[in-house]
């Protein structure tokens, strides 16, 4: 995890990239920390990177960040405690207790667009409350990661319509701050940032730690999904990003902005003013290759991971595999549960249970991807980015799944040149040519019916074991 800063000229060009790593803090079981002043440290080292001894002009910085988390600040702006991140599991209580207070899920879903989750914000407010009750008195504002550090970069305070999503405070359907959750939290609208369209200037940089770059305007940026979409030109209806990283996700421009009823899958506001995306997501994507690699395999090279894959047939000769390692969220949100291999007899091979992972995670990135469709949500310009796309068998095996055309983008830097695009635009430049598509995975119709009947006996096995996921759960629990 890390800070993250690209420099681009006008047209698109990468001309530097900076990064600075980040520490979590995990104080308890479940609970993920992070200091914002760290935050802050860092980005001042990538600014410096990107721009000491550099003979160019800055026209302007924007920012994105990690979704969900809360940063309490006192009256005086400063951090009250560690934010808590958006993979923090301590709230699912608050998480329900809102839920209920609200009038139910269904009457949640309908004002704000989206199941009240533990991971957003809003729960964590409430778990401040209740938990830490002499910090949540000196709280007289809560903002969001990015945010933050737009806050410290211009002493302006904002955030923007695409992050504003994934709190629980805010009506994505009306496209504003939601009174009622407020009300049920104990705090005031005015304790939230002001909204303001993504890409727009907030002012510019007046902080001390950053002399030289005095006086450049600062843009409010997005959410690192939607800003990662729109770094690879998803933007009109039809247009898809899936991101095979550690999680994976499949975000989808929408030309409805119908919220799903039964919670499976996200409706956030896009970058772009009006627009909006339904997103499905997969809590362990190329995490569940990591895992078997660094666990079973003495960490194979990916290349030769590729070569055992291929050795294999498509439905890894029967072996079957749910990449639940750490729960899962679409379309099951089930924290209790866990990843499975299935089907394992002294016949099979490691190229059969790698081709299983591999088919496993697609399985779950499609079953997210029909959730969407169902929603009438279309998925016709599809664009595939993180550590994942890398893999052209990934890849493949993801187009036949789909049967749809999947594209790699030239650049693939994720919500950094998302951003950096954002800022350009905000400036006064054109954008439309910093997007360019370079490999094409096409479905093969044949493969793709094959995977469909192994994809249904993949659906079945989730449904023949969930019961005993929360079973084994209890026991668990009950032993420690």
């Amino acid at each position: 995890m890390s800070v993250k800063g690209l420099l681009t000229d006008s047209l698109g060009t990468i001309v530097a990239q900076a990064s600075a790593p980040l520490r979590l803090a995990t104080p308890r079981p479940g609970w993920v920390e992070q200091s914002p002043e760290l935050w802050w440290a860092s980005t001042v080292s990538v600014l410096d990177q990107l721009t000491i001894d550099r003979n160019c002009q800055i026209m302007g910085i924007s920012v994105s960040g990690q979704m969900h988390s809360l940063v309490p600040l006192d009256a005086q702006g400063d951090v009250v405690r560690p934010a808590i991140l958006w993979s923090d599991q301590r709230t699912a209580a608050e998480a329900t207790e809102l839920t209920e207070r609200y009038g139910g899920e269904e009457a949640v879903i309908e004002s704000l667009g989206n199941p009240i989750l533990s991971g957003f914000t809003a729960p964590k407010i409430l778990w401040l409350r209740h938990n830490e009750p002499e910090q949540f008195a000196r709280v007289a504002r809560v903002c969001l990661p990015k945010d933050y550090i737009a806050w410290r970069l211009t002493g302006i305070l904002c955030t923007d319509p695409s992050d504003a999503s994934g709190t629980s405070l805010y009506s994505v359907p009306k496209n504003v701050w939601d009174e009622q959750a407020c009300k049920l939290l104990g705090i005031d609208v005015s304790m939230l940032p002001e909204v303001r369209p993504s890409g727009a200037i907030v002012g510019s940089v007046s902080c001390p730690d950053l002399p030289r770059l005095t006086g450049v305007p600062v843009i409010v940026g997005g959410a690192d999904n939607a800003a990662s979409a729109y770094g690879c030109g998803v933007e009109a209806p039809g247009d898809t990003m899936i991101s095979l990283g550690n999680s994976g996700t499949v975000v989808a421009v929408s030309g409805n902005s119908t919220p799903d009823q039964s919670g499976r899958v996200h409706l956030f506001q896009h970058v772009l003013s009006g627009s909006t995306y339904h997103m499905a997501v997969i809590l362990s994507a190329t995490n569940s290759l990591d895992w078997y690699r660094e666990r079973f395999a003495g960490r194979m090279s990916f290349g030769r991971v590729e070569e055992l894959v291929n050795s294999s047939p498509v439905g890894s000769n029967g072996v079957i595999f749910l990449p639940y390692l750490n729960g899962e969220r679409t379309p099951h949100r089930d924290s209790d549960a866990r990843g499975v291999l299935f089907g394992l007899s002294s016949f099979h091979g490691q190229g059969d249970v790698l081709r299983a992972i591999h088919e496993g995670v697609v399985f779950a990135l499609r079953e997210g991807a029909e959730c969407i469709r169902d929603l009438g949500t279309p998925m016709s310009s599809v664009r595939i980015v993180g550590g994942g796309s890398r893999s052209h068998t990934w890849c493949q095996m993801l187009a036949d799944n789909l049967g749809v055309d999947i594209w790699s983008p030239l650049v693939d830097e994720g919500a950094a040149y998302g951003s950096a695009r954002l800022a350009a635009k905000a400036v006064g430049s054109d954008t439309r040519a910093w997007v360019k598509l370079t490999e094409s995975y096409r479905p093969d119709p044949w493969r793709g019916q094959q995977y469909t009947q192994w994809y249904e006996e993949y659906r079945q096995l989730y449904r023949s074991v969930k019961d005993q996921y929360k079973r084994i759960s209890t026991l668990l629990e009950r032993g420690k």
